[in-house]
């Protein structure tokens, strides 16, 4: 894979965690959810910028989380295990399994990250975050980082409820490419450009891999794009 391809994966899901932080909690604060699940939020959102794995220290005022203070001294062993014990107790909670996905995934925990993505799909089997992240996990999963089989189906799925979900119209154009179907892949990727700032490097990316998609398609011989948005994290 390209290096544009890990700078618009990377870009790609931050935007998609913001979109998905801001609701977590919201639902979160009215279901009475403990305080190690906020904070597992918050270190999503530190984690994200700055690639750690490992102990952190929440900055800034607790008014970006709606005035939420989380303790600043739980890891996030921690707070993940405070995440869990309540997902056992409330195991059709998809949000809260979404959640776990997304925070295993960040620390590269991808056979974690796609169990956790099952069990939301078992309590939800229209939840899109859930369908993307599994189709991704499972990727990074496989030896061959390809999107095919059940990850296929979802992303399809996926973007059958939302049409405008940019992550899974990215990865489904990686599977086409993959597929060796490059004028699908333009296509899919053609579908995500009005979405994107045009002006933004994420915009740009997503136009060079278009040209290398109908170029191939039309007997090229650039190197494919392979794998899926890993490199991004």
């Amino acid at each position: 894979m390209t290096v544009a391809f890990y700078l618009v994966a990377g870009a790609m899901l931050v935007l998609a965690l913001a979109l998905l932080l801001v609701p977590l909690v919201r639902q979160g604060r009215r279901a009475g959810r403990p305080r190690g699940v906020f904070v597992l939020v918050v270190c999503i959102a530190v984690l994200v910028p700055l690639s750690s794995a490992g102990l952190y220290v929440l900055v800034g005022t607790p008014s970006t989380l709606g005035g939420v203070e989380p303790a600043k001294d739980m890891t996030v062993g921690e707070a993940i295990d405070t995440l869990r014990a309540r997902l056992k107790e409330h195991p059709d909670d998809a949000q809260g399994w979404v959640l776990l996905g997304q925070t295993y995934a960040m620390l590269k925990q991808s056979a974690d990250a796609r169990a956790a993505y099952d069990s939301a799909l078992k309590a939800d089997p229209k939840n899109v975050a859930a369908m993307v992240g599994w189709a991704e996990a499972d990727s990074l999963v496989r030896e061959d980082h390809r999107i095919q089989g059940r990850a296929f189906d979802l992303l399809n799925q996926a973007i059958a409820i939302e049409p405008q979900s940019q992550r899974a119209l990215w990865l489904l154009g990686i599977a086409q490419f993959q597929q060796e179907r490059y004028a699908d892949a333009a296509a899919t990727w053609r579908t995500l450009q009005p979405l994107l700032d045009p002006d933004s490097n994420v915009a740009r990316a997503v136009a060079q891999q278009i040209v290398l998609a109908e170029k191939r398609a039309n007997g090229g011989t650039d190197e494919p794009a392979r794998g899926t948005i890993d490199g991004g994290r």
